[in-house]
Protein backbone atom coordinates (compact mmCIF):
# COMPACT_ATOMS: atom_id res chain seq x y z
CA UNK A 1 0.00 0.00 0.00
CA UNK A 2 1.51 3.30 -0.98
CA UNK A 3 2.03 5.98 2.01
CA UNK A 4 0.51 8.77 0.95
CA UNK A 5 -3.30 9.76 0.10
CA UNK A 6 -2.69 11.08 -3.63
CA UNK A 7 -2.07 7.36 -3.71
CA UNK A 8 -5.10 6.19 -2.90
CA UNK A 9 -8.41 7.05 -4.59
CA UNK A 10 -11.73 6.62 -2.40
CA UNK A 11 -14.97 6.27 -3.13
CA UNK A 12 -18.73 5.60 -1.80
CA UNK A 13 -20.06 2.28 -3.45
CA UNK A 14 -24.11 2.07 -2.53
CA UNK A 15 -24.48 -1.78 -1.71
CA UNK A 16 -27.42 -3.81 -3.86
CA UNK A 17 -27.98 -7.46 -3.43
CA UNK A 18 -30.02 -9.60 -6.02
CA UNK A 19 -31.75 -11.12 -2.77
CA UNK A 20 -32.43 -8.53 -0.69
CA UNK A 21 -34.61 -5.12 -0.58
CA UNK A 22 -32.29 -2.31 -2.00
CA UNK A 23 -30.65 -0.32 0.65
CA UNK A 24 -31.41 3.50 1.71
CA UNK A 25 -29.42 5.83 -0.19
CA UNK A 26 -27.51 6.66 3.04
CA UNK A 27 -26.43 3.13 3.65
CA UNK A 28 -22.78 3.12 2.22
CA UNK A 29 -19.38 1.93 2.20
CA UNK A 30 -15.92 3.17 1.61
CA UNK A 31 -13.33 1.50 -0.79
CA UNK A 32 -9.97 2.66 -0.79
CA UNK A 33 -8.46 1.30 -4.07
CA UNK A 34 -4.66 1.20 -4.53
CA UNK A 35 -3.73 2.74 -7.99
CA UNK A 36 -1.90 0.02 -10.52
CA UNK A 37 0.76 2.43 -11.57
CA UNK A 38 1.00 0.68 -14.99
CA UNK A 39 -2.59 2.35 -15.35
CA UNK A 40 -3.51 5.30 -16.91
CA UNK A 41 -5.59 7.85 -15.54
CA UNK A 42 -8.38 7.05 -17.92
CA UNK A 43 -8.46 3.84 -17.23
CA UNK A 44 -8.08 4.02 -13.41
CA UNK A 45 -11.09 6.46 -13.40
CA UNK A 46 -13.53 4.42 -15.46
CA UNK A 47 -12.52 0.48 -15.28
CA UNK A 48 -12.11 -0.11 -11.47
CA UNK A 49 -13.75 -3.55 -11.60
CA UNK A 50 -11.44 -4.51 -14.46
CA UNK A 51 -7.84 -3.30 -13.15
CA UNK A 52 -5.66 -5.59 -10.67
CA UNK A 53 -6.39 -3.41 -7.51
CA UNK A 54 -6.26 -4.28 -4.07
CA UNK A 55 -9.32 -3.15 -2.47
CA UNK A 56 -9.69 -2.63 1.25
CA UNK A 57 -13.09 -2.84 2.75
CA UNK A 58 -14.43 -1.40 5.87
CA UNK A 59 -18.26 -0.70 6.72
CA UNK A 60 -19.81 2.37 8.72
CA UNK A 61 -22.58 1.44 11.07
CA UNK A 62 -23.74 4.68 11.16
CA UNK A 63 -25.84 6.63 8.72
CA UNK A 64 -25.56 10.38 9.70
CA UNK A 65 -23.38 12.83 7.63
CA UNK A 66 -21.45 13.87 11.07
CA UNK A 67 -20.82 10.05 12.09
CA UNK A 68 -19.67 9.33 8.68
CA UNK A 69 -17.47 12.28 8.79
CA UNK A 70 -15.89 11.14 12.31
CA UNK A 71 -15.27 7.25 11.11
CA UNK A 72 -13.87 8.64 7.70
CA UNK A 73 -11.08 10.64 9.51
CA UNK A 74 -10.52 8.07 12.45
CA UNK A 75 -9.66 5.27 9.80
CA UNK A 76 -6.17 5.60 9.11
CA UNK A 77 -3.76 2.54 6.88
CA UNK A 78 -3.48 0.82 10.67
CA UNK A 79 -7.28 0.34 10.91
CA UNK A 80 -8.06 -0.88 7.53
CA UNK A 81 -8.09 -4.29 7.22
CA UNK A 82 -6.63 -6.01 3.65
CA UNK A 83 -9.73 -8.10 2.06
CA UNK A 84 -10.49 -9.29 -1.92
CA UNK A 85 -13.86 -8.60 -1.82
CA UNK A 86 -15.63 -9.24 -5.66
CA UNK A 87 -16.86 -6.19 -7.15
CA UNK A 88 -21.00 -7.04 -8.03
CA UNK A 89 -21.78 -5.63 -11.59
CA UNK A 90 -24.92 -4.42 -9.24
CA UNK A 91 -22.81 -1.75 -6.95
CA UNK A 92 -22.68 1.93 -8.46
CA UNK A 93 -19.51 4.27 -8.45
CA UNK A 94 -20.00 7.67 -6.84
CA UNK A 95 -16.81 9.46 -7.54
CA UNK A 96 -16.03 13.25 -8.04
CA UNK A 97 -17.01 13.16 -11.52
CA UNK A 98 -20.57 12.31 -11.00
CA UNK A 99 -23.01 9.84 -12.11
CA UNK A 100 -23.61 11.27 -15.35
CA UNK A 101 -19.73 10.57 -16.48
CA UNK A 102 -20.78 6.80 -16.18
CA UNK A 103 -24.10 6.78 -17.94
CA UNK A 104 -22.72 7.73 -20.31
CA UNK A 105 -22.12 5.04 -24.06
CA UNK A 106 -18.54 3.20 -23.33
CA UNK A 107 -16.07 4.87 -25.88
CA UNK A 108 -14.49 1.65 -26.62
CA UNK A 109 -17.96 0.48 -27.94
CA UNK A 110 -19.35 1.64 -31.05
CA UNK A 111 -22.70 2.93 -31.39
CA UNK A 112 -24.58 2.36 -34.16
CA UNK A 113 -27.44 4.77 -34.11
CA UNK A 114 -28.82 4.05 -37.43
CA UNK A 115 -29.83 -0.05 -36.54
CA UNK A 116 -33.16 -0.60 -35.61
CA UNK A 117 -35.41 -2.88 -34.24
CA UNK A 118 -36.58 -4.35 -37.62
CA UNK A 119 -33.23 -5.44 -38.71
CA UNK A 120 -32.09 -6.57 -34.97
CA UNK A 121 -34.94 -9.27 -35.85
CA UNK A 122 -34.33 -10.04 -39.40
CA UNK A 123 -30.50 -10.68 -38.71
CA UNK A 124 -30.92 -12.14 -35.36
CA UNK A 125 -34.08 -13.42 -34.42
CA UNK A 126 -35.86 -15.39 -37.49
CA UNK A 127 -34.29 -18.00 -37.87
CA UNK A 128 -35.18 -19.41 -34.96
CA UNK A 129 -38.96 -19.73 -36.18
CA UNK A 130 -41.07 -22.15 -37.84
CA UNK A 131 -41.34 -22.24 -41.05
CA UNK A 132 -45.32 -21.42 -41.12
CA UNK A 133 -44.68 -17.97 -38.90
CA UNK A 134 -41.92 -17.32 -41.41
CA UNK A 135 -44.30 -17.06 -43.91
CA UNK A 136 -46.17 -14.83 -42.48
CA UNK A 137 -42.97 -12.95 -41.89
CA UNK A 138 -42.82 -12.42 -45.48
CA UNK A 139 -45.91 -9.99 -45.60
CA UNK A 140 -43.74 -7.95 -43.56
CA UNK A 141 -41.68 -5.98 -45.96
CA UNK A 142 -39.84 -6.84 -49.86
CA UNK A 143 -36.96 -6.75 -48.09
CA UNK A 144 -38.05 -9.78 -45.59
CA UNK A 145 -39.68 -11.44 -48.28
CA UNK A 146 -36.62 -11.18 -50.05
CA UNK A 147 -34.52 -12.30 -47.35
CA UNK A 148 -36.89 -15.20 -46.21
CA UNK A 149 -36.72 -16.50 -49.36
CA UNK A 150 -32.53 -17.33 -49.78
CA UNK A 151 -31.30 -20.47 -49.68
CA UNK A 152 -28.61 -19.57 -47.14
CA UNK A 153 -31.86 -18.27 -44.39
CA UNK A 154 -32.87 -22.01 -45.11
CA UNK A 155 -30.08 -22.81 -44.33
CA UNK A 156 -29.34 -20.94 -41.69
CA UNK A 157 -33.04 -21.91 -40.08
CA UNK A 158 -32.81 -25.07 -40.63
CA UNK A 159 -29.67 -25.90 -38.91
CA UNK A 160 -31.37 -23.68 -36.21
CA UNK A 161 -34.68 -24.36 -35.06
CA UNK A 162 -34.98 -28.46 -34.55
CA UNK A 163 -37.98 -28.53 -32.56
CA UNK A 164 -40.04 -31.32 -33.29
CA UNK A 165 -43.48 -29.41 -35.01
CA UNK A 166 -45.66 -32.50 -34.92
CA UNK A 167 -46.56 -36.60 -35.87
CA UNK A 168 -47.18 -37.65 -39.48
CA UNK A 169 -49.52 -41.07 -39.42
CA UNK A 170 -51.56 -43.23 -42.34
CA UNK A 171 -54.25 -45.08 -41.79
CA UNK A 172 -53.98 -48.01 -44.14
CA UNK A 173 -55.65 -47.60 -47.52
CA UNK A 174 -55.98 -43.32 -46.15
CA UNK A 175 -53.96 -40.64 -47.17
CA UNK A 176 -51.60 -39.07 -44.90
CA UNK A 177 -52.37 -37.08 -41.87
CA UNK A 178 -50.52 -34.38 -39.85
CA UNK A 179 -51.00 -34.00 -36.12
CA UNK A 180 -49.83 -30.24 -35.24
CA UNK A 181 -48.35 -29.42 -31.80
CA UNK A 182 -49.45 -25.76 -32.45
CA UNK A 183 -52.15 -25.12 -34.92
CA UNK A 184 -50.48 -21.40 -35.50
CA UNK A 185 -47.31 -21.94 -35.64
CA UNK A 186 -46.52 -25.38 -36.76
CA UNK A 187 -49.48 -25.75 -39.78
CA UNK A 188 -49.37 -27.61 -42.79
CA UNK A 189 -50.16 -26.51 -45.81
CA UNK A 190 -51.28 -29.85 -47.76
CA UNK A 191 -50.59 -32.86 -44.74
CA UNK A 192 -52.12 -35.02 -47.43
CA UNK A 193 -49.19 -34.55 -49.29
CA UNK A 194 -51.65 -33.89 -52.70
CA UNK A 195 -48.47 -31.83 -54.76
CA UNK A 196 -46.52 -35.06 -54.99
CA UNK A 197 -47.25 -36.94 -58.40
CA UNK A 198 -48.81 -40.15 -57.17
CA UNK A 199 -50.31 -41.56 -53.85
CA UNK A 200 -47.87 -42.51 -51.38
CA UNK A 201 -46.63 -44.10 -47.91
CA UNK A 202 -44.98 -42.28 -45.64
CA UNK A 203 -41.67 -44.06 -44.46
CA UNK A 204 -39.25 -41.97 -42.61
CA UNK A 205 -38.92 -38.46 -41.83
CA UNK A 206 -35.66 -36.11 -40.09
CA UNK A 207 -34.59 -32.86 -39.30
CA UNK A 208 -37.68 -31.70 -41.68
CA UNK A 209 -37.11 -34.39 -44.89
CA UNK A 210 -39.61 -36.56 -45.46
CA UNK A 211 -39.21 -39.96 -47.63
CA UNK A 212 -42.65 -41.24 -49.24
CA UNK A 213 -42.85 -44.79 -50.88
CA UNK A 214 -45.11 -45.08 -54.35
CA UNK A 215 -47.92 -47.73 -53.18
CA UNK A 216 -47.27 -51.03 -55.09
CA UNK A 217 -43.82 -49.91 -56.12
CA UNK A 218 -40.70 -49.05 -55.37
CA UNK A 219 -40.84 -45.55 -56.38
CA UNK A 220 -39.02 -43.08 -53.62
CA UNK A 221 -39.78 -39.55 -52.67
CA UNK A 222 -37.80 -36.98 -50.93
CA UNK A 223 -40.00 -33.74 -50.07
CA UNK A 224 -40.40 -30.63 -47.25
CA UNK A 225 -44.05 -30.73 -46.74
CA UNK A 226 -43.90 -27.01 -45.49
CA UNK A 227 -42.24 -25.94 -48.82
CA UNK A 228 -43.66 -28.51 -51.02
CA UNK A 229 -40.62 -29.31 -52.61
CA UNK A 230 -40.14 -32.75 -53.81
CA UNK A 231 -37.74 -35.13 -55.63
CA UNK A 232 -38.18 -38.46 -57.01
CA UNK A 233 -35.57 -40.83 -56.39
CA UNK A 234 -33.88 -43.37 -59.14
CA UNK A 235 -35.09 -46.97 -58.73
CA UNK A 236 -32.76 -48.75 -56.43
CA UNK A 237 -30.95 -52.09 -57.70
CA UNK A 238 -32.98 -54.51 -55.68
CA UNK A 239 -36.31 -55.29 -54.81
CA UNK A 240 -37.53 -52.96 -51.67
CA UNK A 241 -41.12 -53.93 -51.36
CA UNK A 242 -43.25 -52.80 -48.44
CA UNK A 243 -40.88 -54.59 -46.22
CA UNK A 244 -37.81 -53.01 -46.37
CA UNK A 245 -36.83 -50.98 -43.46
CA UNK A 246 -35.88 -47.33 -44.08
CA UNK A 247 -34.47 -44.73 -42.47
CA UNK A 248 -33.51 -41.30 -43.57
CA UNK A 249 -30.52 -39.54 -42.74
CA UNK A 250 -30.02 -35.79 -42.80
CA UNK A 251 -27.96 -33.76 -40.48
CA UNK A 252 -28.23 -29.67 -40.90
CA UNK A 253 -25.20 -27.87 -39.57
CA UNK A 254 -24.70 -24.51 -39.50
CA UNK A 255 -21.13 -24.50 -41.13
CA UNK A 256 -21.49 -27.02 -43.75
CA UNK A 257 -22.69 -25.43 -46.65
CA UNK A 258 -22.89 -28.78 -48.91
CA UNK A 259 -25.83 -30.33 -47.14
CA UNK A 260 -26.92 -34.27 -48.35
CA UNK A 261 -29.01 -36.32 -46.90
CA UNK A 262 -28.79 -40.35 -47.51
CA UNK A 263 -31.37 -43.31 -47.58
CA UNK A 264 -30.58 -46.15 -46.13
CA UNK A 265 -32.60 -49.65 -46.79
CA UNK A 266 -32.54 -52.84 -44.73
CA UNK A 267 -33.30 -55.30 -47.23
CA UNK A 268 -34.05 -58.73 -46.26
CA UNK A 269 -33.43 -61.35 -48.91
CA UNK A 270 -36.07 -63.94 -49.08
CA UNK A 271 -34.14 -66.84 -50.76
CA UNK A 272 -31.17 -66.99 -48.09
CA UNK A 273 -32.99 -64.91 -45.06
CA UNK A 274 -30.34 -62.66 -45.19
CA UNK A 275 -30.29 -58.98 -44.86
CA UNK A 276 -28.32 -56.33 -47.07
CA UNK A 277 -28.12 -52.71 -47.16
CA UNK A 278 -28.69 -50.21 -50.04
CA UNK A 279 -27.81 -46.63 -49.67
CA UNK A 280 -29.06 -43.88 -51.96
CA UNK A 281 -26.58 -40.85 -51.35
CA UNK A 282 -27.83 -36.87 -52.53
CA UNK A 283 -24.09 -35.89 -53.32
CA UNK A 284 -23.73 -38.77 -56.20
CA UNK A 285 -27.55 -38.63 -57.22
CA UNK A 286 -27.35 -42.47 -57.04
CA UNK A 287 -27.71 -45.80 -55.34
CA UNK A 288 -24.89 -48.02 -54.18
CA UNK A 289 -25.11 -51.56 -52.68
CA UNK A 290 -23.12 -52.02 -49.46
CA UNK A 291 -20.51 -55.47 -49.31
CA UNK A 292 -21.72 -55.43 -45.28
CA UNK A 293 -24.09 -59.10 -45.24
CA UNK A 294 -25.79 -59.34 -41.77
CA UNK A 295 -26.45 -63.16 -41.81
CA UNK A 296 -27.62 -63.12 -37.99
CA UNK A 297 -30.67 -65.23 -37.60
CA UNK A 298 -32.16 -62.97 -35.09
CA UNK A 299 -31.91 -60.17 -36.75
CA UNK A 300 -34.99 -60.57 -38.91
CA UNK A 301 -38.09 -58.93 -38.94
CA UNK A 302 -37.17 -55.71 -38.76
CA UNK A 303 -39.21 -52.59 -37.57
CA UNK A 304 -40.22 -50.45 -40.37
CA UNK A 305 -39.41 -46.75 -38.57
CA UNK A 306 -35.67 -46.97 -37.70
CA UNK A 307 -33.78 -44.21 -35.81
CA UNK A 308 -30.69 -42.49 -36.40
CA UNK A 309 -28.10 -41.05 -34.30
CA UNK A 310 -24.02 -39.60 -34.75
CA UNK A 311 -23.28 -41.87 -38.01
CA UNK A 312 -25.07 -44.68 -37.15
CA UNK A 313 -28.57 -46.24 -38.08
CA UNK A 314 -30.78 -48.55 -35.83
CA UNK A 315 -33.42 -50.68 -36.46
CA UNK A 316 -35.92 -52.99 -33.55
CA UNK A 317 -36.57 -55.99 -34.13
CA UNK A 318 -39.18 -58.56 -33.23
CA UNK A 319 -36.80 -60.94 -32.05
CA UNK A 320 -35.48 -58.84 -29.16
CA UNK A 321 -32.29 -56.89 -30.34
CA UNK A 322 -31.57 -53.71 -31.90
CA UNK A 323 -29.52 -54.32 -35.39
CA UNK A 324 -27.43 -51.29 -35.89
CA UNK A 325 -25.56 -50.11 -39.13
CA UNK A 326 -22.72 -47.73 -39.28
CA UNK A 327 -22.60 -45.40 -42.49
CA UNK A 328 -18.88 -44.50 -43.06
CA UNK A 329 -17.14 -47.84 -42.18
CA UNK A 330 -20.75 -50.12 -43.20
CA UNK A 331 -20.52 -52.65 -40.59
CA UNK A 332 -23.16 -53.78 -38.71
CA UNK A 333 -23.59 -54.88 -34.94
CA UNK A 334 -26.28 -56.18 -32.58
CA UNK A 335 -27.15 -54.38 -29.27
CA UNK A 336 -29.77 -56.47 -27.13
CA UNK A 337 -33.23 -54.55 -26.20
CA UNK A 338 -35.07 -54.71 -22.83
CA UNK A 339 -36.42 -57.88 -22.17
CA UNK A 340 -39.51 -56.38 -21.17
CA UNK A 341 -39.54 -54.18 -24.49
CA UNK A 342 -42.88 -54.06 -26.74
CA UNK A 343 -44.09 -52.51 -29.47
CA UNK A 344 -45.02 -49.36 -27.99
CA UNK A 345 -41.27 -48.57 -26.48
CA UNK A 346 -39.46 -46.50 -28.91
CA UNK A 347 -35.43 -45.67 -29.60
CA UNK A 348 -34.05 -42.30 -28.81
CA UNK A 349 -31.83 -39.60 -27.79
CA UNK A 350 -30.77 -38.38 -24.73
CA UNK A 351 -27.51 -36.74 -23.27
CA UNK A 352 -26.19 -38.29 -26.51
CA UNK A 353 -26.50 -41.04 -25.59
CA UNK A 354 -29.16 -44.01 -27.63
CA UNK A 355 -32.28 -45.35 -25.16
CA UNK A 356 -34.71 -46.77 -25.19
CA UNK A 357 -38.00 -45.40 -23.72
CA UNK A 358 -41.03 -47.67 -22.62
CA UNK A 359 -43.93 -46.36 -21.33
CA UNK A 360 -46.14 -48.79 -19.18
CA UNK A 361 -49.95 -48.58 -17.66
CA UNK A 362 -50.02 -49.18 -14.08
CA UNK A 363 -54.01 -48.06 -13.28
CA UNK A 364 -54.58 -44.41 -13.84
CA UNK A 365 -51.15 -43.59 -14.19
CA UNK A 366 -47.84 -43.98 -16.57
CA UNK A 367 -44.52 -45.23 -15.77
CA UNK A 368 -41.65 -44.55 -18.06
CA UNK A 369 -38.69 -46.69 -17.79
CA UNK A 370 -35.25 -45.47 -19.39
CA UNK A 371 -32.80 -47.76 -20.30
CA UNK A 372 -29.46 -46.72 -21.83
CA UNK A 373 -25.67 -48.21 -22.34
CA UNK A 374 -24.84 -50.75 -24.55
CA UNK A 375 -26.73 -53.81 -22.02
CA UNK A 376 -29.68 -51.83 -22.29
CA UNK A 377 -30.17 -51.30 -18.37
CA UNK A 378 -32.32 -49.35 -16.73
CA UNK A 379 -31.40 -46.20 -16.00
CA UNK A 380 -34.44 -44.38 -14.19
CA UNK A 381 -38.23 -44.39 -13.89
CA UNK A 382 -40.25 -41.66 -14.40
CA UNK A 383 -44.20 -41.70 -12.58
CA UNK A 384 -46.46 -39.50 -14.35
CA UNK A 385 -49.64 -39.36 -12.14
CA UNK A 386 -53.64 -38.25 -12.98
CA UNK A 387 -52.14 -34.48 -11.36
CA UNK A 388 -49.33 -34.57 -14.45
CA UNK A 389 -51.40 -35.84 -17.43
CA UNK A 390 -55.07 -36.35 -16.19
CA UNK A 391 -56.69 -39.49 -16.36
CA UNK A 392 -54.95 -42.29 -18.77
CA UNK A 393 -57.71 -44.01 -20.72
CA UNK A 394 -56.02 -46.14 -23.48
CA UNK A 395 -52.89 -47.90 -24.69
CA UNK A 396 -49.40 -45.78 -23.78
CA UNK A 397 -46.82 -45.41 -26.48
CA UNK A 398 -43.89 -43.15 -27.08
CA UNK A 399 -41.99 -41.81 -30.20
CA UNK A 400 -38.38 -41.21 -31.59
CA UNK A 401 -37.11 -37.39 -30.56
CA UNK A 402 -34.87 -35.15 -32.03
CA UNK A 403 -34.35 -33.96 -28.85
CA UNK A 404 -32.94 -35.25 -26.33
CA UNK A 405 -34.28 -32.78 -23.66
CA UNK A 406 -38.10 -33.50 -24.60
CA UNK A 407 -40.06 -37.33 -25.01
CA UNK A 408 -43.04 -37.29 -27.06
CA UNK A 409 -45.53 -39.86 -25.55
CA UNK A 410 -48.82 -40.71 -26.63
CA UNK A 411 -51.11 -41.54 -23.28
CA UNK A 412 -54.28 -42.71 -24.72
CA UNK A 413 -55.26 -40.00 -26.85
CA UNK A 414 -53.45 -37.27 -25.12
CA UNK A 415 -50.33 -36.37 -26.89
CA UNK A 416 -47.45 -35.21 -24.09
CA UNK A 417 -44.49 -33.60 -24.20
CA UNK A 418 -42.39 -34.61 -21.25
CA UNK A 419 -39.36 -31.99 -20.10
CA UNK A 420 -36.70 -34.11 -18.56
CA UNK A 421 -34.71 -31.55 -16.48
CA UNK A 422 -37.89 -29.06 -15.58
CA UNK A 423 -39.87 -32.64 -14.60
CA UNK A 424 -42.85 -31.21 -16.02
CA UNK A 425 -45.08 -32.53 -18.49
CA UNK A 426 -47.55 -30.45 -20.86
CA UNK A 427 -50.77 -31.47 -23.16
CA UNK A 428 -49.55 -31.19 -26.77
CA UNK A 429 -53.02 -32.04 -28.20
CA UNK A 430 -55.39 -34.67 -28.68
CA UNK A 431 -56.05 -37.05 -31.00
CA UNK A 432 -57.76 -40.09 -32.43
CA UNK A 433 -55.15 -42.31 -34.04
CA UNK A 434 -55.48 -45.81 -33.45
CA UNK A 435 -52.88 -47.53 -31.16
CA UNK A 436 -51.21 -49.32 -34.03
CA UNK A 437 -50.46 -46.53 -36.78
CA UNK A 438 -47.08 -45.24 -36.74
CA UNK A 439 -46.23 -41.92 -36.50
CA UNK A 440 -43.16 -39.94 -37.89
CA UNK A 441 -42.10 -36.96 -35.89
CA UNK A 442 -41.45 -33.77 -37.82
CA UNK A 443 -39.66 -30.48 -37.37
CA UNK A 444 -41.05 -27.69 -39.28
CA UNK A 445 -38.16 -25.77 -41.29
CA UNK A 446 -37.27 -24.26 -44.63
CA UNK A 447 -35.01 -27.02 -45.43
CA UNK A 448 -34.67 -27.24 -49.49
CA UNK A 449 -34.59 -30.47 -50.90
CA UNK A 450 -31.85 -29.07 -53.41
CA UNK A 451 -28.53 -28.15 -52.38
CA UNK A 452 -28.72 -24.74 -50.75
CA UNK A 453 -25.83 -22.86 -51.90
CA UNK A 454 -25.37 -24.02 -55.31
CA UNK A 455 -29.17 -24.16 -56.75
CA UNK A 456 -28.53 -27.94 -58.60
CA UNK A 457 -30.62 -30.44 -57.55
CA UNK A 458 -28.95 -33.41 -55.22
Amino acid sequence: MADSDSDNSWVLAELESDGQEKIDDDDFCILGVERNTKLNADVESTAVADAEDSLFFQPLQSNSDTELEANADASSEESLQEVEVPIPTSWKYRTKRGLEYYSEFPKQIKLNKKVNIEDVVREHALHFLPAKALCRFKTVSRGWDQWISTPFFAHRQSSCFKNVSGLFYQEPGCKPSFISFHDDAYGMPDPSLDFLPERVNIRSSCNGLVCCQSIGDDVYYICNPATQQWKMLPRPAMYHGDEAAIVLVFEPRALNFNESYELVCAVTVPDSQTIQFEIYSSRSSSWRLSETICCEQYCHGLDGIGFYMKDVVYWKTSSGVILAFHLRSEEYGVLPLPLNAGENGALTVMNGELCYILPEKQGYECNIYIYGNLDMSLNTVINLTSDDVGTILGVCRAFPSVNDDILILMLGRKVIAYHVREQKAELICTSEVAPWINCLPYVNNLVEVKDPLIGQFA
